[in-house]
């Protein structure tokens, strides 16, 4: 933890770096939020989840 901490403070990341990891760590959440919760056994609640990706979808547009 206090290696990373260090590491922050000497080494400055570029903004077009910083958004490629954000995308990635972004993209790597999503993966997983669908294979949880839409699994292939059938007993999943699609429509909650389009609900929230709506949801969520228009809060960060309103910002």
């Amino acid at each position: 933890m206090f290696v990373g901490l260090g590491l922050g403070y000497v080494v400055e990341v570029s903004e077009l770096l910083l958004a490629v990891l954000f995308a990635l760590l972004a993209g790597g959440i999503v993966l997983n939020v669908i294979k949880e919760e839409l699994p292939a056994e059938r007993q999943s609640r699609f429509w909650a989840f389009v609900v929230g990706v709506v949801g969520y979808t228009a809060l960060l547009l309103s910002i």
